[in-house]
């Protein structure tokens, strides 16, 4: 793994002179800067705001109830403006995120390449830096629905930029995807950023892993159109499919972090190195994998809780706390040390996900074999999530035989979307913007606010972020047209795609 920590130090290419004028340049801001350092932060920046489970940046890991919180139970609530967490998201993706993208792709200019492959190895990093500028928006949509996306970025001409249709948007992602995997297949000997890249490690092979990233990024958008355009979503996975989507974990998208400061998971800033203890897994998940029975991923997600009966029911190793209520730290289960270490991978995409994906594009015929090429997917799902957790094949193999499992067990009485949306809950344990998604798309699990959410008038599971407090008031016009044409901006407001 290439040092995360020299690739992030901005390096001011000035030179120095003698001129008066060097005491007016502040060293600490460098004028000139190279396309490798914008695009490592900026894919740093995109990892670390989907994994942290800071509460002043995203709290996905809670709307989806895999985890609560202990003492401040605001978010597990549905307070996400008293932090203004919204405007964090909004902010980070946009300026720390998307500005950068866009910076890194105005310092390279395939035009004046010196030789053919360096035009190769230019247009490869321009299609890696639209791949991320494409999973940024993806995300931005699926959290808030219509936003900026035509006119933003641009500050000279559009200062306060209308928002688009997320529709719209999704279509013309997918397009961009398609186009990106296509340059990205055809270059396989052409290294693109080298070591600014802290997913693939930029080697010779990694154009194609990144295609294979941006075909399964096509599936997902797909897959969340598809109740909505069935056609449409139809045609993309089958494409996306032929091209090359992720073949195994091996070629999961995870950024490696380092034991350095900075350069840690934020996992490891929130549980260790805060010497905090806000979180702990909320019983509604723990209780649902308990219930299944013989999961041994419960081993590498949860502690055994510690407090005595009849605190703790009889028979059960690990206990999840009270969601959305404050709760005594010490008595519950706790999230593993497998999870509160510095050097823990960050995942935007991995082979589960995509299985899942693929059981319900099966199930819904999007793609060919119905029910019976729907188990294939759902079973090679779980077997990948088991192997990415360190366990073994035939642990998996023994999971999958349960009744509560076995796909085609009609006694359990589960519809596809419930044993589906299941299992891709389970897996996605620790990536909480996926399973608040999948939970979106098919209403499985059946999750219901707390009491104290409902006496505060949340009624559902909010199915949205509300749009930023700061943009009613900068760029109110817009803000006032985009709620309009969602439907209110409020946190029960589905987004276009989860209509049904």
């Amino acid at each position: 793994m290439k040092k995360i920590f020299f690739l992030l130090s901005i390096i001011t290419l000035v030179s120095s002179c003698s001129d008066i004028t060097d005491e007016n340049v502040d060293p600490k801001r460098p004028t000139i800067t190279k396309a490798e350092y914008l695009f490592t932060n900026a894919q740093k920046k995109v990892t670390d705001q989907m994994v942290s489970t800071s509460v002043n940046y995203n709290v996905f890991r809670l709307f989806a109830q895999q985890w609560t919180e202990t003492t401040y139970p605001n978010e597990s609530q549905y307070d996400i403006t008293g932090r203004k967490i919204p405007d964090t998201h909004f902010l980070v993706l946009y300026r720390d995120v998307l500005m950068d993208l866009k910076a890194s792709r105005e310092l390279i200019k395939p035009e004046i390449a010196a030789s053919p492959s360096e035009i190769t190895t230019k247009q490869s990093k321009l299609a890696l830096i639209d791949v991320f500028e494409c999973y940024s928006y993806s995300v931005l949509v699926d959290t808030f629905g219509d936003v900026p996306y035509t006119e933003a970025l641009d500050i000279k001409n559009h200062p306060l930029p209308a928002y688009d249709d997320a529709k719209t948007i999704y279509k013309d992602l997918i397009k961009r995807l398609a186009a990106d995997a296509t340059i990205l297949k055809s270059n396989t000997t052409d290294p693109n950023f080298g070591g600014a890249d802290l997913i693939y490690n930029g080697d010779k092979a990694s154009n194609a892993k990144w295609a294979k990233f941006a075909n399964s990024m096509i599936i997902r958008l797909a897959v969340n159109i598809s109740d909505v355009d069935p056609a449409y979503a139809a045609a993309q996975i089958q494409a996306a499919l032929a091209s090359g989507a992720l073949a195994s974990n091996a070629d999961n998208t995870k950024l490696n972090y380092l034991s350095t400061a900075g350069n840690q998971n934020p996992l490891y800033a929130d549980l260790v190195t805060s010497k905090r203890d806000d979180f702990i897994p909320a019983e509604p998940f723990v209780a649902a994998m308990d219930a299944v029975g013989g999961d041994k991923r419960m081993d590498k997600y949860f502690t055994n809780a510690t407090a005595p009966a009849p605190v703790i029911p009889a028979g059960r190793r690990f206990v999840g706390g009270t969601y959305g209520e404050a709760n005594v730290f010490g008595t519950y289960s706790h999230i593993t040390s497998t999870l509160n270490n510095a050097l823990f991978p960050g995942t935007l995409f991995d082979y589960a996900e995509l299985q899942f994906l693929l059981a319900e594009a099966a199930e819904k015929n999007l793609i060919p074999g119905g029910t019976a090429q729907a188990q294939i997917y759902y079973n090679a799902g779980i077997d990948a999530s088991y192997a990415d957790w360190g366990l073994t094949q035939a642990d998996a193999n023994a999971y999958k035989l349960l009744p509560k499992v076995a796909y085609t067990n009609a006694a359990s009485g589960a519809t596809w979307q419930e044993k589906i949306g299941m299992q891709a809950w389970f897996a996605l344990y620790n990536r909480g913007f996926e399973a608040w998604t999948s939970y979106r798309r098919l209403d499985f699990p059946k999750l219901v606010p707390s009491t104290s959410a409902k006496n505060r008038g949340f009624l559902t599971v909010p199915v949205r972020y509300t749009y930023p407090g700061v943009e009613q008031f900068q760029n109110g016009t817009n803000y006032t047209k985009a709620a309009a044409a969602i439907g209110g901006d409020l946190m029960n407001t589905k987004l276009f795609w989860d209509k049904k």
